[in-house]
């Protein structure tokens, strides 16, 4: 529990720094996804196995840095070419690789280092998007500081929820929720954590739009709190399906880059479901009146 502390206590500032900074100059924040992309990719391809035929590493690292970089090009539909030309490469080049190498790699290396990359490089790209795309000033261009609050959001919905949950489970729980895939998480845990996200979400948002002004027409608050209440729930999902994976090879934690709390898919895992829920859902019951 100290280590957790300690961890939360550097993580916190340091990602208030990282989002500060980030305003000012925006390839800060797109830096560090671009890192945790990368990391996240390593841990997933560790614990697939793929380190027995290291030539894995290469097509699934040049991936997580061109579907980063797409967001770059600007123009929508080139970008979404862009990411769909990289992903059919990747593919192709993947099991050019099985081809050559069948006889020391399984096919169930080759998916599930193809797959869990792939759900990790995409969620950590679309979080790129909501923070250069999805919040524009008067003139049409980027708002970064409204781009940095809803990667907030999604962040603090996820961890909010993660946090409650284990507060909450610890001091009431008593129904398990998956006793074989995560024998710790209760459901008066998740249900705790639920309400205390919603309940902070919504007090973020007031403060935000109604107190502040940080928002010219103000927040629709029927599709935010349609979209928040899905994105707690997709948390959660996100949570036990690496758990999930976890307990299928046998691990803890899926790397040790933030001590007491594991890797960056251990720190992350939720978050890359909520990324994706948000930016679409958005498309759907936009959030800004």
């Amino acid at each position: 529990m100290k280590t957790r502390i300690l961890t939360a206590a550097v993580g916190i500032p340091a990602t208030a720094a990282i989002m500060w900074a980030s305003v000012y100059c925006p390839y800060v924040l797109c830096g560090v996804l671009l890192a945790l992309s990368l990391v996240g990719i390593y841990e997933v391809l560790k614990t697939a196995g793929a380190e027995k035929v290291k030539v894995l590493f290469v097509p699934c690292f040049a991936y997580g840095i061109a579907v980063m970089l797409a967001p770059f090009l600007g123009d929508t539909l080139k970008m979404y070419g862009a990411v769909m030309a990289a992903s059919m490469i990747y593919l192709f080049v993947m099991f050019a690789i099985l081809l050559r190498k069948h006889s020391v790699l399984r096919i169930e290396t080759l998916c599930t280092s193809m797959i869990l990359t792939m759900f990790v490089a995409l969620p950590f790209m679309v979080t790129e998007l909501i923070f250069l795309s999805v919040m524009k000033n008067a003139d049409g261009t980027p708002s970064y500081s409204g781009g940095i609050a809803l990667v907030s959001y999604c962040l603090l919905v996820a961890w909010v929820a993660d946090g409650a949950a284990y507060f909450v489970g610890r001091a009431f729980g008593r129904h398990k929720l998956a006793p074989v895939l995560s024998p710790k998480k209760t459901i008066e845990g998740s249900v705790g954590g639920f309400v205390f996200s919603m309940i902070f979400s919504i007090g973020a948002a007031y403060l935000y739009s109604d107190v502040f002004g940080c928002t010219a027409n103000g927040i629709n608050y029927v599709n935010f709190l349609i979209i928040t209440a899905t994105s707690i729930l997709m948390s959660m999902f996100g949570d036990i399906s690496f758990s999930t994976v976890k307990r299928q090879y046998g691990i803890k934690d899926f790397g040790n880059l933030f001590p007491g709390h594991g890797g960056v898919l251990d720190r992350f895992d939720s978050v890359l479901f909520v990324c994706p829920t948000f930016y679409l859902l958005n498309f759907v019951l936009p959030i800004l009146k």
